[in-house]
């Protein structure tokens, strides 16, 4: 593959992105750390979740997009994330030839998307003060979990 694009994310869910991996996101107490250091590690585990759950949601552009530049994810294993999902999901290796980088792209994107929203729906059912630690409760689970 050539170098990454930039990826998008619906505004839909920029709230949850900022209070997860924002520069005012929620410091978990243990470790004093956020839960998710940056943007792109918290799209990359929302992109692994919508694959884990198997569904693909396109971002709804009339809602407005917010983006990542390619070049915060040129060389990190964000970017390896990026070319797996896309092999993963069309079966076939010839999706990483130059010139399907946006096509590698917009699959992250969606599934992407799709995670977020279950996050968001999740978190929606607990009550505030219990987020952050039911959060990386059910994330232990998801990663440990085959």
């Amino acid at each position: 593959m050539a170098k990454a694009v930039a990826i998008n994310r619906s505004k839909i869910h920029e709230s949850l992105v900022q209070s997860l991996s924002g520069e005012n996101a929620i410091i978990y107490d243990e470790s004093g750390k956020k839960l998710f250091p940056t943007i792109r590690e918290l799209l990359t585990f929302a992109a692994l979740l919508g694959l884990k759950h198997g569904k693909r949601t396109p971002i709804d552009k009339g809602h407005g997009i917010e983006d990542i530049q390619g070049t915060t994810y040129e060389d990190t294993e964000a970017l390896e994330f990026i070319w797996m999902i896309a092999v993963i999901e069309t079966g076939n290796a010839e999706i990483l030839k130059d010139g399907n980088e946006r096509q590698c792209a917009e699959i992250f994107e969606e599934y992407s998307n799709t995670g977020l929203k279950i996050i968001s729906e999740y978190l929606d059912k607990i009550p505030h003060e219990e987020k952050i630690e039911k959060m990386i409760e059910e994330i232990s689970k998801i990663a440990l979990s085959n």
